[in-house]
């Protein structure tokens, strides 16, 4: 871990230890889980709003830590996961229901604070996650030993920077080579380096140097998970085979069909069989 990551590792611990208050969220339980409202501060003393998912039955449970994803809202974790796992759903600072200090821009907080190291929004981002882990690891009748991390950037990052994971589950890194991926047209979220480039071309150099830290490649050797499972679009794959065999554990990389429903299934039957318990029931049949 270098010293930009070790520094914020250490203030991310240190604000696992403040006060969390945690309150039944009704109109989330259903018949297989018990669902809460969980408020903590992050670093800064930012409050930061999570979903927590207990089942209703007999434990000890595998924690499950569901990363956020690009996006302003974070939704409810599946129904199959909620029965299944005790699953903590955070909300970083500036998605919704974290928004009382700052409200991250869509497109836009890819590039929020570059091109400086100590300004960048994602160093705060990724310390809110490695708190919610902790928390995580503070709730009752769980098997920590078998703690689960699963998404995609900040579950990567996270599950490098973060001790004992037994499972991680990740794909579409927007971090993964950059500089190779942004030299067409991409799409957004990677359009919005192309957009920065355009517009403080000559600051680029100091941001490539901030967002080495991020690069998935660069973390790798801080993955200590014992089963990993990497998805990957097909002309992604050879990057992603690439990634794997800088891995110690056991390392599956799986190519997405491009069909949302299966692709789910694959990926809730892998962290199960990883994590050595039955996938949680699904509203739709599995085929």
């Amino acid at each position: 871990m270098n010293e930009y990551w070790s520094a914020r590792v250490e203030a991310a611990l240190n604000a696992a230890k403040g006060d969390v208050s945690i309150e039944d969220l009704p109109i989330r339980t259903n018949e297989t889980s018990n669902a809460y409202s969980v408020r903590f501060n992050g670093v800064g003393d930012y409050p930061l709003y999570a979903y927590l998912h207990v089942p209703k039955s007999d434990g000890p449970h595998v924690p499950l830590f569901q990363a956020p994803g690009y996006g302003s809202v974070v939704g409810v974790p599946p129904y199959e996961r909620r029965a299944a796992y005790v699953v903590l759903a955070l909300c970083h600072r500036g998605q919704r229901l974290s928004n009382s200090q700052y409200s991250a821009a869509y497109p836009g907080l890819l590039t929020d604070g570059l091109p400086s190291e100590d300004t960048y929004v994602w160093g705060d981002i990724v310390a809110d996650c490695i708190t919610a882990v902790q928390i995580l690891l503070q709730q009752p009748n769980i098997d920590a030993s078998r703690l689960a991390i699963s998404g995609g950037d900040l579950a990567w990052i996270t599950g490098a920077l973060t001790d004992g994971v037994h499972a991680l589950q990740s794909g579409g890194l927007v971090f993964a080579d950059i500089e190779n991926r942004i030299a067409g047209d991409p799409d957004y979220p990677l359009a919005e380096f192309n957009d920065f480039r355009r517009t403080y071309p000559d600051s680029w150099d100091e941001a490539r140097v901030t967002l080495a830290n991020y690069d998935p490649m660069n973390l790798a050797s801080g993955v200590d998970a014992r089963k990993v499972m990497l998805s990957a679009g097909a002309s992604e794959k050879s990057y992603y085979d690439g990634l794997a065999s800088a891995l110690s554990g056991e390392t599956t990389v799986r190519v997405n069909l491009g069909k949302g429903h299966l692709d789910h299934i694959a990926q809730e039957e892998w962290l199960a069989d990883a994590c050595g318990i039955q996938p949680g029931p699904a509203h739709y049949p599995r085929f």
